[in-house]
């Protein structure tokens, strides 16, 4: 699953957390990019510490065999940690999908929590490229989702997700434990990027790390910032393109 910060993807990494048989990487690539990257990023020494930073590690990791008793992994990925001169030949042995959401949420969610606000850091541009990346060496349009129209209808979603990607739909993905907790507790493994509490619940963790399931969708009303509009304006040109390939169940 390829996405932006703040779209929701925690929520979802969650739901498929439930299913028998999965093993969850959440931001595998998340320190070799902060590592690459000077800036003043909330708990970049902390993940710097704990995570892999070697690209090609993390590559081989993530795409070698799995441990005995699991049949698939969920990999949460953000699309702009694959750097414009990393390889992305391993994408192939790989089933993606995009997950997009309205970039005016995006960016007041993000600003929360980081001052500083870019296209860049958004990454939407990163996940259009990545997307038409993937088009072209498949031959077949990704698979994209709206998070909104998830939150609108989970179970909806979730199982026409797990069709499309010939993984059987549970109920058990609505719900689950409050915390961050291992993808299976008797699974001894090596990867440090699991559901195993080797990290505090971060900034960016703080609500999903509480809630039990999917919450009923509620419309709320945005006053946006002038001084972020030139962020949305680029943002949108992307989600645009991207919200056109969309599947909708209405």
């Amino acid at each position: 699953m390829w996405t932006c910060p703040r779209s929701r993807s925690t929520l979802v990494a969650r739901s498929f957390e439930q299913l028998d048989g999965c093993m969850v990487f959440d931001e595998p690539l998340y320190a070799p990019y902060l590592l690459k990257h000077a800036f003043d990023h909330p708990e970049r020494e902390v993940v710097i510490a704990h995570r892999e930073t070697d690209y090609q590690k993390v590559i081989q990791q993530i795409t070698s065999d799995l441990p005995e008793g699991v049949s698939f992994s969920f990999q949460k990925h953000m699309a702009k940690h694959i750097l414009p001169h990393d390889e992305k030949k391993w994408l192939k042995s790989l089933n993606n999908f995009f997950l997009i959401r309205n970039p005016k949420e995006i960016i007041l969610s993000y600003n929360k929590v980081c001052q500083t606000v870019t296209k860049h850091e958004i990454g939407m541009e990163d996940v259009y490229n990545l997307f038409k990346e993937v088009e072209s060496f498949t031959g077949k349009t990704p698979l994209v989702i709206d998070s909104t129209d998830l939150m609108k209808n989970p179970r909806g979603y979730l199982s026409l997700i797990c069709s499309k990607l010939g993984i059987p739909f549970s109920e058990k993905m609505l719900t689950w434990k409050p915390g961050l907790q291992a993808t299976k507790e008797d699974l001894k493994s090596p990867f440090p990027w699991l559901w195993t509490g080797e990290l505090p619940p971060t900034v960016w963790y703080s609500n999903i790390n509480q809630s039990t399931g999917f919450k009923s969708y509620e419309e709320k009303e945005i006053n946006f910032p002038d001084e972020l509009m030139p962020v949305l304006e680029d943002c949108l040109i992307f989600y645009e393109k991207l919200s056109q390939y969309r599947l909708s169940l209405e």
